[in-house]
């Protein structure tokens, strides 16, 4: 008898340099980098503790994190100086509360390109807000640049 035996599989190419394709959770690296941002910073806290092998989706993690709580201190700020400016004159209130809602439209649109940065797998920094994600999701230590 002539045994054959199958062909080898091809090579996989190397492994992508995010990381691990899989992830803790068990969720493809893909929607797991969406789904940290979508309740930010909520579920970035979420996977930032669940996940420990794919370093792609715990900078996003902890990218959404930071994100999260300084998009609610600012907000939280602003409100305040929007109050503060009622009280002194009601149209430069109103004025002021115009432009907080085009800064919230701003931000919308940043969380969207998050959304989209995260499901497409790249490492996609915010300024200043990036970097210390970067270091967040390093476990504290200074990445060379």
């Amino acid at each position: 008898m002539n045994e054959q035996t199958p062909p080898t599989p091809p090579p996989s190419g190397p492994p992508s340099a995010g990381g691990p394709s899989t992830t803790s959770s068990g969720l493809d690296p893909k929607l797991a980098g969406l789904l940290c941002y979508i309740l930010s910073p909520l579920t970035g806290v979420i996977f930032f503790v669940i996940e420990k092998t794919n370093s792609v989706v715990r900078f996003h993690a902890a990218q959404s994190i930071v994100f999260g709580l300084a998009c609610i201190v600012l907000w939280i700020v602003l409100w305040i100086f929007t109050l503060v400016l009622y009280q002194i004159s009601w149209a430069l209130g109103n004025v002021f509360n115009l432009l907080m809602t085009i800064f919230g439209l701003g931000l919308f649109i940043v969380w969207i390109v998050l959304l989209i940065k995260g499901y497409s797998g790249e490492r996609w920094k915010l300024p200043v807000l990036g970097d210390m994600a970067e270091r967040m999701a390093s476990g504290g230590a200074a990445t060379p640049a």
